[in-house]
Formats: structure tokens, sequence, C-alpha cells
């Protein structure tokens, strides 16, 4: 489809007029003609019809004059991409999870500050329901959620997984059992401060429990993942969270142990939303993101495993 029809037939849009659009154009009146109705000859539709009051769009017109600008966008867009591509610029907005900014906020800023300069990053800390849902709605570039489900209108690119740890006061004298089907067990006799039922490790959590048959008793429900060792740390009850979560903590106040060898985890996922636009901003952003939670996990900062080489062929899979 011939970019430039498309751009006549938007200005007739909105000037109402063919000779005024031709004039707009810089180009003949027959030839603006000519550009309209080949683009409703490939259409297979009348895209505009003539009136008292000037050019109007027909029901296929509205439609189509819809698509036309975002045709025209994503041009636009793709050109300036290819011209940037040495230097990426513009703005990418990157959601990460609570404990995920802790360890790594600081080295994602500065990662884009020494390496991609012209890329204005804005770094929101949110839950990962959250997360999934502005991906979903287009409300942000790209996110780091917990990977549960298949996300047909997401495209997602496995990270690492974070062993899951039992998180007790450091003064308790308690003994739990050292297999996991023991500890899920025991789990469901002692009060857990565990984030609301939309939080995605909330959710890895409650399938754990339905996988051996036990329901969870949770007395707190806490979304600020931030407060909960201190909660458990004054004796409110157990947790359940990955190391990330306890970065800033004192070690003497919490103890985390682990659950049947390291049985439980969550996967992280990096994903983008199919529908919107790829920028070189964004493409950006996805590789640095990629590259410093590697090197964290690597200088044991991040205390993770890599996704493997064929998870992520899998998820790459899933974007063709």
């Amino acid at each position: 489809m011939n970019t430039r029809h498309l751009r006549s037939f938007l200005r007739v849009t909105e000037t109402k007029s063919i000779s005024r659009a031709a004039v707009s154009l810089g180009i003949a009146q027959p030839s603006l003609s000519q550009h309209i109705l080949r683009l409703e000859d490939e259409v297979g539709q009348t895209l505009l019809k003539r009136t008292a009051r000037g050019i109007t769009l027909t029901e296929a017109g509205e439609i189509f004059r819809t698509h036309a600008m975002r045709i025209l966008r994503s041009v636009e867009q793709g050109i300036d991409d290819v011209r940037q591509a040495a230097e990426p610029s513009g703005a990418v907005v990157l959601a990460v999870p609570y404990s995920i900014s802790r360890i790594a906020g600081v080295a994602l800023i500065e990662a884009f500050l020494e390496h991609a300069p012209r890329v204005a990053l804005r770094l929101v800390e949110a839950s990962t329901g959250q997360i999934r849902g502005w991906l979903e709605e287009g409300k942000i570039d790209l996110g780091i959620f917990h990977e549960l489900d298949t996300f047909r209108e997401l495209a997602i690119r496995p990270i690492a997984a974070e062993e899951l740890l039992l998180v007790k006061p450091a003064s308790t004298t308690d003994e739990i059992g050292t297999e996991v089907e023991d500890k899920l067990c025991a789990l469901g006799e002692i009060p857990l401060i565990l984030p609301g039922p939309q939080h995605g490790l909330r959710q890895i959590i409650e399938q754990a429990a339905a996988r051996v048959g036990i329901e969870l008793r949770v007395k707190l429900e806490v979304d600020a993942v931030a407060l909960i060792p201190t909660l458990v740390a004054h004796g409110h009850g157990y947790s359940i969270l990955p190391r990330s979560a306890l970065a800033l903590h004192d070690g003497d106040k919490v103890v985390a142990v682990r659950i049947g060898g390291g049985m439980l985890r969550r996967n992280l996922c990096l994903a983008r939303n199919n529908a919107k636009l790829i920028t070189s901003a964004s493409t950006r952003c996805e590789q640095l993101t990629i590259r410093v939670l590697q090197r964290l996990i690597d200088k044991g900062v991040w205390d993770a495993t890599k996704a493997s080489p064929i998870a992520d062929d899998r998820a790459n899979k899933g974007r063709e």
C-alpha cells in the first residue's frame, strides 16, 4: 500500500476538500483524485463521498482512516528507529516488582545513564498483578512479573528463577520438616503474612499448597511486600518470600530457611505487549535490563538462577 496515497487520503479527510488538499500537498487536483481512486480500488470500498458541505467519510472510510493513521505513524517511527539505531533515543517505561527494584533499580538507572544516555527511562515499581494489567492495556513498554500462565497478547522472555524461602522471626525455636510436602503441610498450621490474592507471589504459593491438598492459614494480607519482613520480625506471623525481598533487613531479626531443598520457586520474565509499537528505546531497554540482571546474578547480588537458553528460545518462538 502506497504511503503517499494514504497521506493524500488523510489530508482530504482533514480539509474536507479535494482542491484544498491538493494545494496543501503541492500536487495537481487530478493527481490527488487518482490517489484516492487507486486507494479505493485496493481497499475494495468507497472511502469518500461528496456532499453539499464538502467531502465526508463513508462508514468504510471512517474505519480505514484510523488504520491509515496507525500505518503512517508506524512507518514514521520505523524510519526514526533505523536512523537512531546507533544511539536510540526516546522515552520508555519499565515496571518492576518491589523486590527487583530494591536489588536492581539503581544498577538499571546507572546502566541507562552510561549506555543509553538519550533514552529517558521511567522506572515504575508495582505489584506483578498491576504490571500484567498495565502491559495488557498498553500503558507501559516493558514489565517484569511472575510467569504463571500463557498470555497470548504478551511476548515474554524468561529471565530467572528465584527460590522462595520460609521467613520466620529469629527468636523462634520451632522445627519444620525437611521435605517440601511436610513444610507446606506445616504451613497450614501457622499464621502467614502474605500479599493479597491478586499478587503473583501469593498465587504461586497457593498453587503449591493446592498441589499437596492444604489450605493456608493467612493471618494478614499485605501487598506492601517491604513491610512483611518487619511484621515477621515483630512476631506477627511467618511468610514465604524470595531472598531479594529481605535484602535490606538485618539477619538477626528474621531468618529464612529453604523449603524442601529449594523446590518452591517463582519464574520471572520480561514482557511486552505484542500490539504496542516496538521502538529502538524499548529494544535497548530490554537488552540492558537482561544484561544488568544477569550480571547481578553472576556477582551473587541477586540470589537467583538464570533462565535456560531453551526457555528463552521457546519464548522467542512464541513471538513469531
